[in-house]
């Protein structure tokens, strides 16, 4: 995963339950932090046209706890359609030996014409950016 955007995740304090560990919920506004920096990239690069979510699944492998140093989620591409794309983001404790995935999420995003409220196709510049990043079908994803 070399090529991965790598975003520094930081656990504040209030993400943390009463179990010590970080609360459920708070995964997917780490993902949606981690996937707003990634596509920054593909905005500077594309002129910035329109997308949203279309869907977002979320596995928890391992639990995660507050500390100063932060995590890292590290995301690329997975699939490229005509209208949509699909991201695949983990997240690492770098800290350990093996650097465990300790959460999992897929991403649909869909190309999104704001005029007409309805999707579109992926344009050049986009299609291109993104074909660049595509993860190679041999790899795993998750």
């Amino acid at each position: 995963m070399s090529d991965d955007h790598v975003y520094p995740l930081h656990v504040r304090w209030s993400d943390v339950d009463a179990y010590g560990h970080v609360n459920n919920v708070k995964y997917f506004e780490y993902f949606q932090e981690s996937r707003i920096s990634f596509l920054s990239r593909l905005v500077r690069v594309a002129g910035g046209r329109s997308l949203v979510v279309a869907r977002v699944t979320v596995d928890y492998k391992r639990p995660m706890f507050f500390r100063q140093t932060p995590y890292e989620v590290r995301t690329r591409v997975l699939r490229l359609g005509g209208r949509s794309f699909h991201i695949t983001s983990r997240i690492h404790d770098q800290l350990a030996d093996d650097s465990p995935v300790l959460a999992s999420a897929t991403a649909v995003l869909v190309a999104f014409d704001a005029a007409t409220q309805s999707s579109r196709e992926l344009d050049t510049a986009e299609r291109d950016y993104l074909e660049g990043l595509l993860t190679p079908s041999t790899d795993t994803p998750l």
